[in-house]
């Protein structure tokens, strides 16, 4: 499964992708999605889980987010599909991009894609970004990616999160 807009290429998540993503980790992914500093065995486990669920079509997919032109690993994206706070034909979209890569739209190109990749898996009838309304980069990303403002929300253990959605 690879999805392109011929500027990024989404392809299903590998092991051997833990090395580049943790090089690429830094305090603003671990501030807005990780639960703390990743390590070489725990990437390497949530890896392992992703692939997993990419042979066992599972509720989770993780796409590799690559820079077209040279391969480079520049991000990931999770689509889920299972989460108790969505609703029935709703995903959630979750994407990190490394540091030496933002500022260049990637993270919205790759929204995008992977709202395409919802539509033609039949996986959602809607894509949902929950964001923290401090997290302006993130917010950036749903207004170009044209996604509508929803409603806030305090989520236990997560904090206010605004909800943006867009049909598939």
């Amino acid at each position: 499964m690879l999805l392109s807009d011929g500027v990024i290429t989404l392809r299903p998540i590998a092991v051997d992708d833990a090395p580049a993503h943790l090089a690429g980790e830094d305090a603003e992914l671990v501030r807005w999605l990780n639960d703390g500093p990743g390590t070489p065995e725990g990437v390497r486990a949530y890896f392992e889980e992703r692939v997993a669920d990419w042979e066992s079509d599972g509720a989770t997919r993780t796409f590799a987010i690559l820079e077209q032109e040279g391969g480079a690993l520049v991000g990931t994206l999770d689509v889920e599909v299972e989460q108790p706070f969505l609703a029935k034909g709703q995903a959630n979209l979750a994407y990190g991009i490394y540091p030496q890569w933002r500022g260049r739209g990637l993270a919205t190109r790759a929204v995008i894609l992977g709202c395409r990749f919802l539509a033609a898996a039949g996986m959602a009838d809607e894509a949902v970004l929950r964001i923290d309304p401090s997290n302006a980069a993130s917010v950036a990303v749903a207004r170009r990616a044209r996604f509508r403002y929803l409603r806030g929300t305090d989520e236990p253990g997560e904090g206010r999160l605004d909800w943006y959605i867009q049909a598939v």
